[in-house]
């Protein structure tokens, strides 16, 4: 059911989202993907973590670091992203969430770009998001039917995993009547 997954963690592409902007140095990508009134509101990346991150990043070729003289401070690595990774990211960003268990994450850190980058394209993958929340609600609701009444607690993960994804929906539809 997951199809393809990303070849990326969700972290990897937050720091190609922030260098699609404008290179930068590690500790201010640190700084942009914990702040708690943006990307922090979803999750929090250890600074080591993130050095790992932009390791693999660059090793793939989708961010190239050059090192910078500083007076007022040592020298220190600035990241930009190449075109291998604009492509990579703008792929990514117009992407759906295949399962119901990353929505939070994946979707919300790809709704926070486009309305950074692509706010005109928020209603575009709302609709398509719909279209597969549909399709999981349809199946989860389906394989629910079949759970016999007396196993209490499979038929409550099923109830739960029913009104999770009916939240989700409507959600996207909030977001759709903000953009109109």
């Amino acid at each position: 059911m997951r199809g393809n997954i990303n070849p990326f963690t969700s972290s990897e592409f937050a720091l190609l989202g922030f260098l699609y902007e404008k290179p930068t140095h590690g500790y201010d990508l640190h700084k942009l993907i914990t702040d708690p009134d943006g990307i922090g509101l979803i999750w929090n990346v250890k600074m080591s973590n993130l050095y790992a991150y932009l390791d693999k990043l660059d090793k793939k070729g989708f961010i190239h670091g050059t090192m910078q003289p500083g007076d007022a401070h040592p020298t220190r690595m600035e990241y930009q992203i190449t075109a291998e990774g604009k492509s990579a990211f703008e792929e990514w960003l117009k992407s759906i969430v295949l399962h119901p268990r990353d929505f939070r994450q994946e979707f919300m850190l790809r709704y926070f770009f486009l309305l950074k980058y692509q706010p005109d394209n928020i209603n575009s993958l709302c609709n398509k998001q719909h279209q597969e929340c549909t399709k999981w609600l349809g199946n989860t609701t389906l394989q629910s039917s079949h759970v016999p009444i007396e196993e209490k607690f499979r038929n409550s993960i099923f109830q739960f995993r029913v009104t999770q994804i009916g939240a989700i929906i409507q959600w996207l539809e909030w977001i759709k009547s903000q953009t109109n």
